[in-house]
């Protein structure tokens, strides 16, 4: 090995230890454990969020279908200014 790397290795093995190994294992089956009842919660509430958006889209096309259809079923406003106005000169000269 080169000198540098032999003097940082040497500082490396002097150093103290950041921190202990002994609860290690333990701290790993903990996170494990807290990770596979969060995907057991998050899969149990899964038909929920299905069910609402299903809902959601229900409603939204009973609305936007009910909107549609009332504006369909509207008299056309008329006015002289209007573009879909029955007295414009392009539909007098139709007839």
């Amino acid at each position: 090995m080169t000198p540098r790397l032999d003097d940082l290795v040497e500082r490396l093995a002097a150093a103290p230890i950041d921190h202990g190994l002994e609860g290690l294992e333990a701290g790993v089956s903990r996170s494990i454990a807290a990770r596979r009842a969060q995907s057991r919660a998050s899969a149990a509430f899964a038909p929920v969020g299905v069910a609402s958006v299903g809902l959601a889209l229900a409603i939204g096309l009973t609305a936007g279908g009910l909107t549609a259809a009332t504006a369909a079923a509207a008299e056309p406003k008329v006015g002289s200014f209007l573009v879909a106005s029955n007295l414009a000169p392009s539909s007098l000269l139709d007839d």
